[in-house]
């Protein structure tokens, strides 16, 4: 059985869509591993790692929950054999293991978890998936001086949202493998008003029948009440982030094109807006939170992508399966 670790340089990188894209694009049965849970969800009552949820659902593998077991918490630590006895359990009957590293390698240094030790302890090879940046550049080369003092084999790098870039060539230069170039996908920036819905726990009060609506800007609604119209008219498939009480701000927002609108800090909007929003099909959803805290929420969402969504699914195996060699991929 062959199998690879991917690690990344940092959060939105775009390793979950690349690990994605490889798993689809794989010829044989293949199986998933996140060894520490960062984005939790709730699923069926469950908490699950979000990206092990995607890659079970998409790829039809048992026991979801199992895929990203561990949370990663100094006063608790995990042991590297509870780490591999997870791994040496998902992998029976897999030609192939996807294991995905954390949001950033740094991840799990203070007790010897970082990817150097799980990429070692489970004879992983290392990918690392990088975006076309100056601090990308630099951090691509530590990463090859750490894989290459602890005897790691490091495939290449992936470069993601990347297309015909200088830095290819910088890398290939020095002696850096690039394993090819996956492009910005625009598709991947949108997500559906459930979505938001479901991240951040929203009651939804009024138009729920556009809860599947495509959400591609978000706006906060702090601008006064005589700016709101003009400044809502210039952003299209909006979600409005804005306090309960803010009428003229919810009026201008469904006079636009707008997806939804999140009222905040638990206030109930007018009758007004609620029965304009139902005969308009744009859904009010409400929550405790206050607005910097959605906000920062739902701008998090970008680059999710839901088990349902086909179209999504299928750009990430497109070009994931024609931007990267694969067969290099594969021979580790």
């Amino acid at each position: 059985m062959k199998n690879v670790y991917l690690a990344s340089v940092g959060a939105r990188s775009g390793k979950s869509a690349i690990s994605l894209g490889l798993a689809l694009n794989y010829p044989g049965k293949v199986g998933f591993y996140k060894p520490f849970r960062e984005s939790p969800i709730k699923v069926d009552g469950n908490t699950m790692d979000e990206d092990a949820w995607l890659m079970a659902e998409v790829l039809k593998l048992k026991d979801g929950k199992k895929l990203s077991p561990f949370t990663y918490d100094l006063s608790e630590p995990v042991s590297m054999s509870d780490i591999a006895a997870v791994y040496n359990d998902l992998r029976k009957d897999k030609d192939f293991m996807i294991i995905e590293g954390s949001k950033d390698f740094t991840y799990g240094y203070a007790q010897n978890l970082s990817f150097m030790d799980i990429a070692e302890a489970l004879d992983a090879p290392v990918i690392l998936v990088a975006t076309p940046s100056s601090r990308s550049v630099d951090t691509v080369f530590m990463f090859r001086e750490l894989c290459e003092k602890r005897g790691l084999d490091m495939l290449g790098v992936i470069l993601n949202k990347s297309s015909g870039c200088p830095e290819r060539k910088f890398f290939e230069g020095r002696g850096i493998n690039v394993l090819g170039e996956v492009p910005v996908m625009p598709e991947l920036k949108t997500f559906r008003v459930s979505e938001i819905s479901q991240k951040i726990g929203a009651k939804v009060l009024a138009g729920a029948k556009g809860m599947e609506r495509s959400v591609e800007n978000m706006l906060v609604g702090a601008m006064s009440d005589q700016a709101a119209t003009g400044y809502m008219r210039r952003s299209r498939r909006k979600a409005v982030i804005t306090g309960g009480d803010r009428t003229e701000i919810q009026l201008a927002a469904l006079a636009t094109d707008t997806s939804c609108i999140i009222v905040t800090g638990g206030l109930m909007p007018s009758h007004m807006v609620l029965s304009k929003a139902d005969d308009l099909g744009v859904p009010i959803l409400m929550t405790n939170e206050d607005t910097l805290h959605v906000a920062e929420t739902t701008e998090r969402l970008i680059a999710r992508i839901d088990p349902k969504d086909k179209e999504k699914i299928e750009s990430v195996k497109k070009n994931v399966g024609s931007g990267v060699d694969l067969n290099s991929v594969w021979r580790s």
